[in-house]
């Protein structure tokens, strides 16, 4: 997941490019259409002459530069915020202190976890990971159930799936999540009476 400062970034970096986008359309339209606006009109033709002259001044050519050098590092660095995999490795569990520390591969551990609730009826599939959710570890499983699933039944077992697992890794930091999708088509059920 991305973190909520790359998420505000994005929103304040879409907000200006908007903007900028709508104030050079609306500029646009306006040398488009010839009119006076507060008793000023575009030119008919642009010149870049003043540009160019400005830029042969070293210091111009320096600042602009400067300025590039800038903008490509925050692009690296937007680029690299989103291409973060929120994945968590490994699990410090309780127990770990000065003498040594116990952790478990969060991997092998969701993946038994989603195992045991693919093994529900009505759960056609599971897989599970631990990922970085906005400063919060979520143990994630994500399952495909089918459209004939008993709900009442997944839901108390997803719950009971998440209670084993958080009594087996001993971390109250530790969230659980379980996000159900529903196949398109459905497979026969065994029918229990």
């Amino acid at each position: 997941m991305v973190s909520r400062t790359t998420l505000l970034i994005d929103r304040l970096a879409t907000l200006v490019l908007v903007a900028l986008l709508a104030a050079a359309g609306l500029a646009g339209l306006w040398w488009w259409s010839g009119r006076e606006v507060s008793g000023s009109t575009l030119p008919a033709t642009s010149s870049t002459t003043r540009v160019a002259d400005a830029l042969e001044n070293p210091a111009v050519a320096w600042g602009a530069a400067a300025v590039a050098v800038v903008v490509a590092l925050v692009a690296l660095r937007w680029i690299l915020a989103h291409l973060t995999r929120p994945t968590v490795s490994r699990l410090r569990l309780e127990g770990s202190g000065d003498d040594g520390r116990s952790e478990a591969l969060a991997g092998k551990v969701l993946s038994a976890a989603a195992d045991a609730f693919a093994a529900t009826e009505g759960v056609r599939s599971a897989r599970g990971s631990v990922v970085r959710d906005r400063g919060e570890l979520v143990a994630r499983i994500d399952a495909t159930i089918e459209p004939e699933a008993d709900l009442t039944h997944v839901a108390q077992r997803a719950d009971e799936v998440s209670a084993q697992l958080h009594d087996v890794l001993g971390r109250d930091d530790l969230r659980a999540a379980v996000r159900l999708r529903v196949a398109a088509r459905g497979r026969a059920l065994s029918r229990v009476h």
